[in-house]
């Protein structure tokens, strides 16, 4: 059986779909959790928010998302949690 592998922006360390936490943008350039990894538009995966400081140095949020990206980096890492 087939199961679909993302690559984590922060780390790039290459898991399970299934396995890491999909973030999309909202209506506000913001990224938010898809926690039913199913809503549509662009997604950049994670591992956890360990990943996430690496993703915002390494500016790799607004690699995945092809725009720039309005960051609340305290709010995000809670919600990675």
């Amino acid at each position: 059986m087939h199961v679909p592998e993302r690559t984590c922006v922060g780390c790039g360390k290459k898991q399970a779909k299934h396995l890491l936490r999909r973030l999309v943008l909202n209506e506000k350039n913001q990224p938010r959790l898809d926690r039913t990894q199913d809503a549509p538009g662009r997604g950049a995966y994670l591992c956890g928010p360990g990943c996430l400081a690496a993703a915002v140095k390494r500016k790799a949020l607004q690699r995945a998302f092809k725009k720039n990206v309005a960051l609340d980096v305290i709010n995000l890492e809670a919600v990675l949690q």
